[in-house]
């Protein structure tokens, strides 16, 4: 992914019959404007997605406890005969 320092310091050859310079030094100074406004949202996005995650993960403790007081189980956790009974009839009594 180009970068708005990568155009910042790029310098290219000289040409006999190259591009005005001027021209091409604007050009690039509104590209590294706009990619820094992007490379500056795409940091507050991904912080408020890590945020909304956090949120989500946080509610869904909250309401696994106040589901007769069950604890999240880890994905690491054996899950007993017993425990599948329960989970099923609490699922039926959810629809």
């Amino acid at each position: 992914m180009i970068k708005a320092e990568s155009i910042v310091n790029k310098e290219f050859k000289k040409s006999l019959f190259g591009y005005d310079r001027e021209d091409v030094d604007r050009y690039l100074d509104e590209l590294i404007v706009q990619l820094r406004q992007m490379e500056t949202e795409r940091k507050e996005m991904a912080a408020t997605i890590e945020y909304l995650v956090s949120e989500m993960s946080q509610q869904g403790v909250e309401a696994a406890r106040q589901v007769r007081g069950v604890e999240p189980v880890s994905p690491h956790a054996t899950v007993t005969d017993e425990e599948r009974r329960r989970a099923k009839a609490a699922e039926q009594q959810m629809k």
